[in-house]
């Protein structure tokens, strides 16, 4: 019986011993090499957040399929202009279904875009709020009811210069290398010059795509066009209406796999 003990004692040892081996010879750090970096970096973004007292309203409602997601942003000195805006979307389940959206600029501090939850449930959300001299960042989850079916279409308003402009973009979201419609209403605008719109990547050159509007019966401007694929397999498009003699409304969207 001791013998045995003994023999079982010393395999439990060699094991452990084996273990510990392998452990130390296979010891690569934390996952995050730069933890301590990372996380000054996270204080001191909070920390100017504070300092400029930045806040966000944010919607309390979600659903499945195409919806529109609008957020307010400000700081103590009143409705945050010219930030650059992106809301992720994520799924607990995987990466399956993990979405990003750029947000518009509509009027001062209120920023828009069309978004498309795949499926009703359980949603973790990310916005990033970015201008030269800001960095925020806000986290939450909530549950996405399930949506209507239809046929989305993509609708913002923006401004060029002082002329609204309106951007409606069918069907929605656009994939590359599929005809997609493009209809502009411009309020008050008695210019006999036709608007037109140039899609773009920010950061990339991929030609010049200009899609060219027509009058309709209606007073509205319509045009059809293709965004191309990125060789990059980057998604992200930019949408720029020029009103002559206006200026120029730049809307960002993303386009499906």
């Amino acid at each position: 019986m001791t013998r045995t003990l003994r023999w079982i004692l010393g395999g439990f040892a060699l094991l452990m011993g084996a273990t510990f081996y392998m452990a130390y010879r296979s010891y690569d750090g934390l996952v995050e090499r730069h933890y301590y970096r990372s996380a000054s970096m996270e204080f001191a973004e909070r920390e100017a957040e504070a300092r400029a007292g930045f806040f966000a309203i944010l919607p309390d409602r979600y659903r499945s399929g195409p919806s529109r997601f609008a957020v307010k942003l400000a700081t103590d000195a009143g409705p945050l202009r010219g930030a650059r805006a992106m809301l992720t979307a994520m799924r607990i389940k995987g990466q399956g279904d993990d979405r990003e959206f750029p947000l518009n600029e509509e009027t001062p501090g209120a920023y828009a875009a069309q978004i498309v939850l795949p499926s009703a449930g359980q949603w973790m959300f990310s916005l990033d709020v970015e201008t030269d001299r800001l960095h925020a960042k806000r986290r939450w989850s909530a549950v996405a009811k399930e949506g209507p079916a239809g046929t989305p279409s993509w609708d913002l308003r923006g401004m060029a210069g002082n002329q609204e402009v309106r951007l409606v973009l069918s069907p929605w979201p656009p994939r590359p290398m599929r005809e997609l419609s493009f209809t502009v209403d411009l309020p008050g605008y008695e210019g006999h010059a036709l608007p037109f719109v140039d899609l773009s990547m920010e950061g990339m050159n991929m030609g010049r795509n200009r899609v060219d509007l027509s009058l309709a019966p209606d007073g509205r401007y319509r045009g059809t066009g293709v965004i191309v694929r990125c060789p990059s397999g980057r998604r992200g498009w930019e949408a720029a209406v020029t009103v002559p003699g206006r200026g120029k409304a730049v809307f960002r969207f993303a386009v499906a796999d």
